[in-house]
């Protein structure tokens, strides 16, 4: 039949048997109903932290450089007695010079 007598495009079945084919409109488009029954059913769980974060999107320099700083840290015992040995000199020398400056300064003020 041609689409002129009321029959959508490739519809075989009379309208008397269709009554509400084409003249009303779908009024319910979603519905939410059993969603939160089926949710809690296993339990909602918070999500999995990752052990290691990623280091995408990170810039490359900085985990270029973190990389070395890391390997530059590895050390045996006895090197690292020596490096702790050299940072305590290292302390001693700037307090002794922070002394002598604010030494320098007192005398200054002095005058």
């Amino acid at each position: 039949l041609p689409i002129s007598q009321g029959q959508p495009f490739g519809s075989s079945a009379p309208d008397c048997h269709r009554p509400f084919a084409s003249k009303m409109a779908k009024s319910k488009n979603h519905t939410g109903h059993n969603q939160i029954y089926k949710n809690h059913r296993n339990g909602i769980k918070k999500t999995r932290r990752p052990r290691q974060m990623s280091m995408r999107g990170m810039n490359c320099r900085f985990i270029r450089n973190q990389a070395f700083a890391k390997r530059g840290m590895k050390c045996t015992p006895e090197e690292k007695e020596e490096r702790l040995a050299a940072q305590k000199e290292a302390q001693k020398r700037i307090e002794e010079k922070k002394k002598v400056e604010k030494e320098q300064r007192l005398k200054e003020l002095q005058k």
